[in-house]
C-alpha cells in the first residue's frame, strides 16, 4: 500500500513537471530570417518608385520552408494577426511615423523539412516581429462602427450556385487598378464578405441571413476616401461607401500595437 501511495505521488509530481516544461516552451519562430529596409527601385525614365502610406493588403509567398512578405509595420502586423485596418491601433509614436511610410522586407526560413501552413507561418512572424521591433500587442474589446451587409428591401434576387458541390471560386474579368469586375461562383454571403472586408475603413459584417452559395458578378469602381479621412491604423475613417447598413457595434479583438519610435531591424 505505501508502494502504491508513492507511485501516485510520482505520476502527479511527472505531470507537474511536464505541465511547467510545456508552459514555458518558446513560441514559434523562424530557424533563419531577414528583416532588411526596402531600397526603393529606379523605374525606367528616371522615374523613382512611390512608397504609399497604405499600400493596402500584402501576402506571404511560401515556397518549401522559404518565406517572404514585404510591407511596412503596419501592414505586416495586419497580415501576422490576420486583422484588417480597422482592428489595429497603433501607439501614439508609431501612428504618424516610420511605422506606416517605410517598407521592410522579410526572408526567412522555417525549421524541419515540411512546408508551413499559413497559421505556422503567422505565428512565426509574429515572434520574428515582436523580436525585431520590440512590439507590445495588447487586445480590447471597443464601441466602434461597422458595416453591415443586408437584403435590399425588394428581396434577394442572387442566382443559387449551378453546381453547389464545387469550391467557391473567383474569376478577374478585366479588372483595372480602380475598376473591379469579379465573377464568383458557389460564394456564400460569408464567403463574399471574407473576400472584400479589407477594402473597408471598418468591419463588415454579414446580416443578410441568406444560406447557400450563389453566382454573381460584382462591377464596381473604388471610391476614394475623402481628403480629411484619418488613415487606418490612426482613428475611425470615411462614412464609406455603401457596403450595407452602418451601425455600433461591440468589435471584439481590437488589437493596439506599442513598439519602439525608430528603425527596428536588423
Amino acid at each position: 500500500m505505501q508502494g502504491t501511495k508513492w507511485i501516485i505521488a510520482g505520476m502527479v509530481l511527472a505531470g507537474v513537471i511536464a505541465a511547467a516544461a510545456e508552459a514555458a516552451a518558446p513560441p514559434p519562430a523562424f530557424e533563419v530570417a531577414s528583416v532588411k529596409l526596402y531600397t526603393l527601385r529606379q523605374l525606367p525614365g528616371g522615374i523613382r518608385e512611390a512608397v504609399m502610406r497604405d499600400p493596402g493588403p500584402i501576402h506571404f509567398q511560401i515556397s518549401g520552408t522559404r518565406v517572404s512578405t514585404r510591407g511596412t509595420l503596419l501592414a505586416l502586423v495586419r497580415l501576422s494577426w490576420d486583422l484588417d485596418a480597422s482592428h489595429v491601433r497603433l501607439s501614439p509614436a508609431l501612428a504618424d511615423n516610420w511605422a506606416v511610410s517605410e517598407i521592410y522586407e522579410i526572408e526567412a526560413r522555417a525549421p524541419g523539412d515540411a512546408t508551413p501552413d499559413l497559421t505556422q507561418v503567422r505565428e512565426m512572424t509574429q515572434t520574428l516581429l515582436a523580436e525585431r521591433f520590440q512590439l507590445k500587442v495588447s487586445r480590447s474589446n471597443q464601441v466602434m462602427p461597422v458595416y453591415n451587409l443586408t437584403v435590399a428591401p425588394g428581396g434577394p434576387k442572387l442566382k443559387p450556385a449551378s453546381f453547389p458541390d464545387d469550391p467557391p471560386q473567383t474569376r478577374n474579368e478585366g479588372s483595372t487598378r480602380a475598376h473591379a469586375r469579379l465573377r464568383y461562383r458557389n460564394f456564400s454571403m460569408a464567403d463574399l464578405v471574407e473576400a472584400v472586408r479589407r477594402q473597408f475603413d471598418r468591419p463588415l459584417l454579414d446580416k443578410t441571413g441568406l444560406t447557400g452559395g450563389f453566382d454573381f458578378s460584382l462591377d464596381y469602381e473604388e471610391q476614394p476616401p475623402p481628403r480629411n479621412a484619418r488613415r487606418p491604423g490612426g482613428c475611425d475613417g470615411p462614412a464609406g461607401s455603401g457596403a450595407g447598413d452602418a451601425d455600433n457595434s461591440v468589435t471584439p479583438g481590437a488589437t493596439r500595437i506599442a513598439g519602439r519610435s525608430g528603425q527596428g531591424a536588423g
